[in-house]
């Protein structure tokens, strides 16, 4: 099973999706974007309400 997190399922106009086969490797990818790219902090992303939007928004295939 493959766990995807895109950026546009959160509503970020971006064309990034990480994937990853467990949830820890696909949010190791999501956290190191998000941080680099969007210039997220540690803080914002352990935010509660961002980890309930980040939650509904992964997929699994």
């Amino acid at each position: 099973m493959t766990y995807k997190l895109a950026c546009a399922d959160v509503g970020v106009a971006c064309p990034f999706v990480a994937e990853g086969e467990t949830m820890d490797e696909m949010m190791e990818a999501a956290v190191k974007h998000v941080k680099a790219e969007h210039g997220y902090t540690d803080e914002q992303i352990n935010d509660p309400a961002t980890q309930k939007e980040i939650k509904a928004a992964i997929k699994q295939e």
